[in-house]
């Protein structure tokens, strides 16, 4: 270690190869990335010697920071190095660091960040830098803890007429179709709303349910307003936009997360969107 370096070390009970990929797959990224309070909302990511990165998190007053930089070496699952620019950053913002992260053993993990001098080393030291990236070491501890990620894949419909139901979701509410299968008495059709990773499936012989039987499943949008038009568009009977206040619901949008319509299909079965603005992650 040099009078240029900040080092910090952690130990994570987890393959090297998934503490590699949570410093560089998106989805892992949201998932831990920055200090306590603070969501990663921005992570584009070119995963290439020369290609770039660009993060922005969101404190939990509503500031933002913002960090960018290169990849200049990439060796999985052992070592990522990488430049990083911190514009927001008083202590660092006209200068270019260089960001090491070796993975040794069962899993040590060493994130070294080198500055241009020693001065500025000391003045990063002292902006707290090393504490936000342990804390994030920290959130990404408990995310590993999670041996595997569970997706759901497919929701089941329960329908009464096959070809009404493929109508209505594919060509009322455009969902993409993926699959169309018929063996003897046995048809599947699966559609997946666009942007997501869940599909829907119905047909004769693939659910238990009665038709009718499912009720509240929830889609997220970014804006319910434009979508209940787009379903108003196509003939879709979509209720007007409605919120919730202490258990009660009320016409009209409400706050973050807090407006829905809601719309059937032929057999009855209720669907529900929620607005989800566009760069709000999830909850931690």
């Amino acid at each position: 270690m040099s009078d240029r370096d900040i080092v910090i070390t952690r130990t994570f009970a987890a393959p090297r190869q998934r503490v590699f990929e949570a410093h560089t797959d998106p989805g892992l990224l949201r998932r831990w990335f920055g200090p306590h309070g603070w969501r990663l909302v921005v992570c584009e990511i070119d995963l290439r010697p020369g290609g770039t990165w660009h993060y922005v998190l969101r404190g939990p007053a509503g500031e933002e920071m913002a960090l960018g930089g290169t990849y200049l070496e990439i060796d999985p699952p052992d070592r990522l190095v990488m430049t990083e620019r911190n514009p927001d950053c008083h202590a660092r913002a006209a200068h270019e660091s260089v960001i090491t992260i070796a993975l040794t053993g069962d899993t040590h993990l060493t994130h070294t960040a080198t500055f241009p001098t020693p001065e500025i080393r000391d003045a990063v030291a002292g902006s707290g830098m090393a504490r936000g990236v342990g804390e994030g070491f920290d959130r990404l501890a408990r995310t590993l803890e999670r041996p595997m990620d569970w997706k759901i894949e497919m929701i089941p419909v329960p329908v009464t007429d096959v070809d009404r139901a493929k109508d209505f979701y594919a060509n009322k509410l455009a969902f993409p179709v993926d699959v169309d299968h018929e063996a003897g008495d046995f048809r599947f059709v699966q559609v997946t709303p666009p942007g997501s990773g869940c599909s829907i499936g119905f047909g004769r012989g693939t659910s238990e349910m009665t038709p009718g039987d499912l009720k509240g499943v929830q889609i997220v949008v970014e804006d319910v307003q434009r979508a209940r038009d787009e379903l108003v568009g196509r003939g879709v009977d979509a209720t007007p936009v409605y919120h919730f206040e202490n258990g009660e619901q009320v016409d009209g949008p409400g706050d973050r997360w807090n407006s829905f319509v809601g719309f059937s299909d032929p057999d009855g079965n209720r669907w529900v969107l929620q607005e989800r603005p566009a760069g709000d992650p999830a909850g931690d």
